[in-house]
């Protein structure tokens, strides 16, 4: 047998992917820093262009370790050492985010393409222990690895070249993971944890939030524009919050999602939309972000978010999609109008009351329509 917890009907995650998230939160706090921060009212260009760019290897590292555990974890002493490993290379790797495209390039790259490495190997492993049951485990390590070596020959390059070739790298192990999802069908996602594992990845987000929220208002006094921030950013959070697992636990009965590219790329865009608004919650406390960039930023984070959460569904549930992109429309529109009110506070307040309408119609015009019947008829 590969794994006991494979499929294990009482499996959750385990103690050791709960410290792992514990790590990323950590990560994620310096990855985020450049949102933070402005200069005379502005985020630059850098900064905006550089959030990404740090963001998507570390999700990705995440995301290949969870899919990896997801399979294969047995929670053995060997894997719980190689998952000590990739979080200690990981705290190392985050502290080289801020200079990564600079001074900071060499070792962002190199930690990056030593953690990969490790990944590779747990594949490459199960592999040789199992290959007559998991033949794809082959494929997934060296994907793994190759994206690795590519990534890191970065470092021998300047200018645009060492960027286009460490995001290449990064580009094709996600395209090769892609084209192997038919063969790894031979050892479907464990649904059930899958989901839990990416619910626990917003949960760490909507932390940032607060901590974003309670560090901003540490730095000010008790005036009425931050009380308005802080009311209507708490509010806001409570109601992602209430939107994401209203109905989270129905994906677990999405036999589609079996396949797990869907939710795992939907939620690239989902954490980075969240993120951003963490961060606007903490400006639109402080009074430091001019109106058009906070506009821009609002807009951009909630229909991230809105994309991240919505893409699941619209694909594991037919019945839903005319509804999901009618709400979606409805509240997009009331954010992008939020955007133009005088103060980054009643923006605030305006996006906090797109959410409200958005709780709203999805009581009214998704919950309310029962998804058994099609459930029944296609996934018999």
């Amino acid at each position: 047998m590969i794994s006991d917890l494979y499929k294990d009907k009482s499996r959750h995650a385990t103690w050791l992917e709960l410290f792992f998230d514990l790590v990323f939160v950590a990560v994620i706090g310096v990855v985020t820093h450049d949102l933070a921060h402005t200069h005379d009212g502005h985020i630059g260009s850098e900064q905006l262009l550089r959030f990404p760019l740090v963001f998507i290897p570390v999700w990705w590292i995440w995301i290949t370790h969870t899919l990896f555990a997801n399979r294969f974890d047995s929670d053995s002493r060997n894997e719980r050492l190689l998952s000590l490993t990739l979080m200690a290379l990981l705290v190392v790797f985050s502290t080289f985010a801020e200079e990564s495209s600079g001074s900071g390039f060499a070792p962002f790259v190199v930690l990056y393409g030593l953690i990969r490495l490790v990944l590779a190997v747990q594949y490459l492993y199960v592999h040789g222990k199992h290959k007559e049951e998991v033949d794809f485990a082959k494929g997934m390590g060296l994907s793994i690895g190759l994206g690795a070596v590519i990534s890191v020959s970065a470092i021998a390059f300047n200018g645009p070249m060492k960027m286009a070739l460490f995001y290449g790298g990064i580009m094709l192990d996600m395209l090769l993971q892609i084209a192997l999802q038919k063969k790894a069908m031979s050892r479907p996602v464990d649904r059930r944890h899958l989901v839990e594992r990416i619910g626990l990845l917003a949960i760490i987000i909507l932390g940032e939030s607060v901590i974003a929220m309670v560090a901003a208002l540490s730095d000010v006094e008790w005036q009425f524009n931050s009380i308005l921030g802080a009311v209507a950013g708490f509010a806001l959070i409570g109601c992602v919050w209430w939107v994401y697992f209203d109905s989270f636990e129905t994906l677990e009965r999405g036999k589609k999602l079996d396949n797990p590219n869907v939710l795992i790329f939907s939620h690239l865009f989902l954490c980075m939309g969240l993120l951003i608004l963490a961060n606007l919650i903490r400006h639109s406390i402080l009074g430091d972000l001019d109106r058009p960039t906070f506009g821009m930023l609002s807009v951009v984070g909630l229909v991230f978010f809105y994309l991240g959460k919505q893409i699941p569904y619209f694909y594991a549930f037919p019945p839903w999609r005319s509804a999901i992109v009618g709400n979606t429309l409805v509240c997009v529109a009331i954010t992008v109008a939020s955007s133009f009110l005088p103060t980054i506070e009643y923006s605030l307040v305006g996006m906090t009351a797109g959410m409200i309408v958005y709780v709203a119609l999805t009581h009214l015009r998704v919950l309310s329509v029962g998804v058994d019947n099609y459930l029944d008829a296609h996934h018999a």
